[in-house]
């Protein structure tokens, strides 16, 4: 539906027109409102009767087409500005979850900062750090692994089972194929690269939890 101000465009436009075809000599034809006055010219003086009106039409047609571009141009723009004003907002679900991350790591950023005091940020005071969540949604989040927060699920497993062949080797050695007991108690020492690669044994399985936590938080 069109506003009340492009109707009024339209209707200058239609006026103007008007007006061109009823007054075409004063677009066209300078000399034509001295002549109806009575000014002769010198120049007129030689016109025949059938050139004012073939000039006079042509002139009217002109001024017709300059106004009615005009007028149509600003209501053209007039109605694309109104339409992009009245046009409403909707949200994406993509606009949606950009909020949604750009307030929770704005959030995460002020919880940490000096601004933001509260008691239980004081150390001890509870296990989760401001910001860094154990828990969320009921599930544990990548915080709890530690260190090992950025590792993937593929590197956690490869070192799970890395480690696991490592400290496997160290006990096996140690306690049934080269037995230390009996060599300390023949004089000799410790052979200290089996109790070092033991050691893998329980790391390895650490390394295994936290291949879990992150397979589970898609990682």
């Amino acid at each position: 539906m069109p506003s009340a101000r492009q109707a009024a465009l339209c209707a200058a436009a239609g006026a103007a027109a008007a007006a061109a075809c009823w007054a075409p000599a004063a677009f066209a034809l300078p000399g034509g409102a001295a002549v109806r006055a009575g000014a002769p010219f010198a120049s007129r003086a030689g016109a025949t009767a059938a050139e004012e009106p073939e000039a006079s039409g042509f002139g009217a047609a002109v001024a017709a087409a300059f106004v009615g571009a005009h007028a149509g141009l600003a209501a053209a723009i007039y109605g694309r500005t109104a339409r992009r004003a009245e046009g409403k907002y909707t949200e994406s679900a993509v606009d949606a979850k950009l909020f949604e991350q750009v307030y929770l790591d704005y959030t995460t950023e002020y919880l940490k900062g000096p601004m933001y005091a509260h008691r239980e940020k004081a150390q001890g005071a509870r296990p989760d750090y401001p910001g860094n969540p154990l828990y969320k949604n009921g599930k544990m989040t990548s915080n709890v692994t530690g260190n090992l927060k950025t590792f993937s699920s593929n590197e956690l497993m490869y070192l799970s089972m890395l480690f696991f062949g490592i400290g496997l080797y160290g006990n096996l050695q140690f306690l049934y194929f080269d037995p230390q007991f009996p060599r300390v108690d023949s004089g000799l020492n410790f052979n200290v690269s089996y109790i070092v690669e033991s050691l893998f044994l329980p790391m390895s399985f650490f390394f295994h939890i936290a291949c879990y936590i992150q397979r589970k938080n898609g990682k």
